[in-house]
C-alpha cells in the first residue's frame, strides 16, 4: 500500500486486493508472489468454491485470479458471486478445452502455469495495477 500525505491535497492510494482461489498449494503459493509482485495484496487462497464464497461475504476485493477447475467442482458458482459484487475476474486453466460461460468469455483468461507476464498484464487490463513502463 502506498500513501502519499492524505490530507495535504495529495491523494492516497491503496494497494489492491486479489483474491487467489487455486487448489493446488505450490501454485497457490506462486500466484501470490506474482500478485504481490504486481504491487497488490493477496488474499487467502482459497481452494475450494464454498471457501472462496465465505471469504467474499467478509473481505472487501478489487479483483480474482480464479483457477477454473478446482477438483472435482468448478469455479463458476463463486465467479458469478464476485461478478455480482463487481470484482475483476482473472481466470485461469491448465486445459485447452475448457468450457467457459458466455458471461465470463469476455474475461481474461491464462494458460497455466502462469507466467507474471501474463498475470501483470491481465491485471493491467482490468484496471488493477497501473502500466508499467
Amino acid at each position: 500500500m502506498t500513501s502519499a500525505f492524505a490530507g495535504k491535497g495529495f491523494m492516497r492510494h491503496e494497494a489492491k486486493r486479489i483474491l487467489i482461489v487455486e487448489d493446488k498449494v505450490i501454485i497457490a503459493m506462486d500466484v501470490e508472489d506474482m500478485v504481490s509482485d504486481c504491487g497488490c495484496v493477496p488474499v487467502g487462497p482459497v481452494s475450494n468454491v464454498a471457501d472462496g464464497i465465505a471469504l467474499v461475504q467478509q473481505t472487501a476485493l478489487d479483483g480474482a485470479v480464479l483457477d477454473i477447475n478446482l477438483g472435482e467442482e468448478r469455479v463458476w458458482p463463486l465467479a458469478e458471486v464476485l461478478d455480482d459484487q463487481g470484482v475483476k475476474i482473472v481466470l485461469a486453466s491448465g486445459y485447452a478445452t475448457t468450457e467457459v460461460p458466455a458471461r465470463f468469455r469476455d474475461r481474461p483468461m491464462l494458460e497455466k502455469p502462469l507466467s507474471q507476464r501474463a498475470l501483470a498484464a491481465a491485471l493491467e487490463s482490468l484496471g488493477l495495477i497501473e502500466p508499467r513502463s
